[in-house]
């Protein structure tokens, strides 16, 4: 079997262990995953509060200008390391693809007393974000000090009902944030293809933000060959 093709293999049997790794394991994989795929990070680090795509950025930046057959490689050898016996566990294993770039995400607690039309959006409570924007509709366009709005940070956490409900109240599916990114750029950098799918459907366009990239430039690598087809 040549290199690719074992690469390949090891990066569907991963999906298996997504589960079990830690969180800088789960990074290193998607740092090796990217330079084997798509070279070393030519990408704009991030905004500082993007935290998931910061971390990502970071450790597939830290491989410089390793070889596409090194970081093969190297994915293999420490998925070996972790599994020796990953290739006969991986015949009988359903193909299927999760992706492993979703990190937990550490904030400090609020009480509810104290939290913002923001923050729930952020925490994914559908109902108290209902409840708001049915009392002060003009929420809707609520800009932090960051240049994001409501919009943007549901695209951020992954949460399609609150997605949905924004756009029902009238959110712009285009609004650009103080760096010129959109939703799409939000959703597709952390690789929520259910929301990807949903915002193209309802009119989103492939935008390029302040730096000359579009969404599919900053993607994650589960959902790339959906947005290349777009």
């Amino acid at each position: 079997m040549c290199l690719e093709e074992t690469f390949n293999k090891a990066a569907s049997y991963l999906q298996t262990l997504a589960s079990e790794l830690s969180s800088n394991e789960l990074l290193r994989f998607y740092a090796l995953y990217k330079q084997a795929t798509v070279g070393p990070c030519k990408i704009p680090k991030p905004n500082w509060y993007q935290v998931q795509a910061g971390q990502k950025w970071e450790a597939w930046k830290n491989l410089n200008d390793m070889s596409c057959d090194a970081a093969m490689n190297n994915y293999i050898q420490e998925l070996t390391n972790i599994n020796p016996t990953w290739e006969e566990d991986a015949k009988s294993e359903p193909h299927s693809w999760v992706t492993i770039s979703r990190l937990i995400k550490m904030e400090e607690e609020i009480s509810d007393i104290d939290k913002t039309f923001l923050d729930w959006i952020k925490e994914g409570h559908e109902q108290k974000v209902q409840e708001l924007l049915d009392k002060e509709p003009s929420l809707i366009n609520l800009m932090d000090t960051d240049g994001l709005l409501p919009i943007h940070w549901a695209a951020d956490r992954g949460n399609l009902k609150i997605v949905e409900l924004l756009i029902k109240k009238g959110a712009n599916v285009n609004s650009q944030d103080g760096d010129g990114q959109t939703p799409l750029h939000y959703a597709a950098s952390c690789g929520y293809l259910d929301i990807v799918r949903y915002l193209f459907s309802i009119g989103a366009l492939p935008i390029k933000d302040n730096n000359g990239m579009k969404p599919k430039d900053v993607a994650d690598v589960s959902i790339l060959t959906y947005l290349n087809r777009m």
